[in-house]
């Protein structure tokens, strides 16, 4: 078995390396990822370790019967004997787990390093459902994210045995305010009562699994009254549907939970969770989903993080993509995006909630967002659980929650842990994630229904076409880091309102200060005159003087300045006229 394992992994890592596969075409269909032999009717596993997924410890010399894809028994060799005629495998000691299950996932919308809900069809939602299955993941809840009814379309077609991948639930369109920017063309965007009942009525008739309510302002949609989301659970209950809530600050938090919504998705980021919010969504069972590689997402590639590129990532998605992401390039542009410290800021707060929801006995389940720019499923979904350990979990705990928990949630009866009753979906792993989380990536079999799946032709006929930086690309960051080293160079200086001293201007034996990269014109009267442009407002211009004159011994005299010159006696009264780009600067002797 063990050798058969590193043998699969191999032929695996050379054929992605070798770029096999032809152009991005569907591999959905229901022979995508089939069992590498044929069902039969009774399995007898034996020489397993078995983590649960239910919490419970690990089972050692485990032997499991499987009959007709369901665990029938699970116990010693002593209690469990294999019928006459069963199919027998024996895995030499190597470690089970449960296939994992997200509870957030935006397939079709990233193909390669670029988001857009033109990339949205069933082939690209199809190729994400596929990477996802490839990773170990057996359901993920599109959670709101869908046009054309593609996401409902793809669900049906599995539930009728005519397509595969992992296996998908819908909250068909998220619901949403008006004006919002972020996938509007997906999103149902509501401006009443009625309009928000109407929404969940259009979803409900189109048999969603969930209701999803986009609230999260952040990420450019629009926020609800409290008054349109009572509506929109309200009539989620008389259709007997879940509701899911997409949020970002502590106050929409509690807002959600008080009218009764069963699940939070996003990481709540303004503040640190306080004991009510914990204690009322413990109370009414409502499961938090954290998105933590969605928040992380926004900052960590400036970083140039170790685990981008690495080899459980290239087997899915190609070397290029890797190397795109950490070119000066990309990495450039998002440093000098002006919202990353507090991206940082607010990932920071979103790990620390994360620990206290988990420790005060919140339902926390694995949401990863996955499929949002920058990020990509099923890999994903594993960084999302490294996440989670960093927030402070066990990694027992994570797995429960990605595993029994997160199908419960979705409600995937038969899934979600090895136990008898349940279907036999899982994995065979390489090393233990127990000891470190971080080896959930490193699975060697995968087993649906008791049937090994060969994992290779998920994923061998995708293929990504990641963006090109071309010459002008690279001119451009090369002049935007010229101009990064010298406003880090002017940051050291001192600033006189917005700007550092330039050179002065000399007129008739006076230095009168400019602002640094502004250029001025001398006139020679009386009056003297001088002419200073520069990118700067009318009100930048006075705040630079104000200080700038100050500092140079004027004193201010009305609206106007004043200083004695020391060679001729008399006093200089200087006036500033300051416009949209332009001061001009009059001097006159008393």
């Amino acid at each position: 078995m063990a050798r058969y394992a590193k043998f699969a992994v191999a032929v695996m890592l050379i054929c992605t390396l070798a770029g096999c596969g032809g152009s991005e075409t569907p591999n959905g269909n229901k022979d995508a990822g089939k069992a590498a032999t044929a069902p039969g009717d009774v399995y007898y596993f034996n020489n397993a370790r078995i983590i649960p997924g239910d919490g419970n410890a690990v089972i050692s010399d485990a032997v499991f019967l499987v009959e007709n894809g369901i665990i029938t028994k699970i116990g010693t060799k002593e209690d469990v004997k294999p019928p006459q005629g069963a199919g027998r495998m024996d895995f030499e000691g190597q470690l089970l787990m449960p296939m994992l299950v997200n509870l957030s996932g935006h397939p079709g919308l990233n193909t390669g390093a670029v988001f857009s809900t033109e990339n949205y069809k069933k082939e690209s939602v199809m190729n994400d459902l596929n990477r996802s299955l490839y990773y170990g993941i057996s359901a993920v809840l599109i959670s709101g994210s869908d046009k054309d009814d593609v996401t409902l379309q793809v669900r049906d077609d599995q539930r009728s045995g005519k397509a595969g991948g992992a296996t998908v639930f819908s909250a068909g369109r998220g619901i949403t305010g008006k004006g919002g920017s972020f996938l509007k063309d997906m999103l149902i965007q509501v401006g009443s009562e009625a309009d928000a009942r109407g929404a969940v009525i259009e979803n409900a008739g189109k048999k969603a699994d969930f209701i999803a309510i986009w609230n999260d302002d952040s990420t450019g949609t629009a926020r609800l009254s409290p008054a349109i989301t009572n509506a929109v659970i309200d009539e989620a209950k008389k259709k007997n549907l879940k509701v899911v809530a997409f949020v970002f600050s502590l106050a929409d938090a509690k807002e959600m939970v008080k009218a009764g919504v069963h699940g939070i998705i996003h990481s709540i980021r303004d503040r640190d969770v306080d004991d009510e919010l914990v204690n009322d969504m413990k109370a009414k069972n409502v499961f938090y989903a954290p998105t933590l590689t969605a928040h992380e997402s926004l900052f960590i590639y400036a970083d140039k993080p170790n685990w981008l590129g690495e080899q459980s990532m290239r087997e899915v998605y190609p070397a290029q993509l890797s190397a795109f992401l950490a070119d000066s390039v990309f990495i450039g542009k998002m440093k000098r995006d002006p919202n990353l410290a507090k991206y940082k800021e607010q990932y920071g707060v979103a790990l620390k909630n994360l620990k206290k929801i988990a420790a005060g006995g919140v339902k926390v389940v694995l949401g990863a967002d996955s499929g949002i720019a920058n990020t990509f499923p099923g890999y994903f979904e594993h960084r999302e659980l490294q996440l989670m350990a960093d927030a402070g979990m066990s990694p027992m705990d994570i797995i429960k929650s990605a595993t029994s928990v997160s199908a419960d949630v979705i409600g995937l009866k038969d899934g979600g842990s090895i136990a008898v009753g349940k279907r036999a979906d899982f994995l065979v792993m390489s090393s233990d994630p127990l000891e470190k989380i971080a080896n959930s990536k490193e699975i060697a079999m995968m087993y649906r229904g008791g049937v090994q799946v060969e994992r290779l032709p998920l994923i061998q006929n995708i293929q990504m076409e990641v963006p090109k930086i071309t010459a002008a690309d690279r001119a451009k960051e090369a002049d935007a880091q010229k101009a990064d080293a010298i406003a880090q160079a002017d940051a050291k200086l001192t600033h006189y309102g917005k700007f550092p001293l330039g050179p002065s201007a000399m007129v008739a034996g006076l230095a009168v200060p400019t602002p640094k990269y502004s250029t001025h014109r001398d006139k020679i009267g009386p009056p003297h005159q001088i002419t200073v442009s520069g990118k700067a407002t009318a009100a930048e211009f006075r705040e630079f003087y104000t200080a700038a004159l100050s500092r140079g011994g004027w004193v201010a005299a009305g609206n106007c300045f004043e200083k004695k010159n020391v060679v001729t006696g008399k006093t200089n009264s200087l006036c500033i006229d300051a416009s949209n780009g332009t001061a001009v600067i009059n001097i006159v002797e008393k």
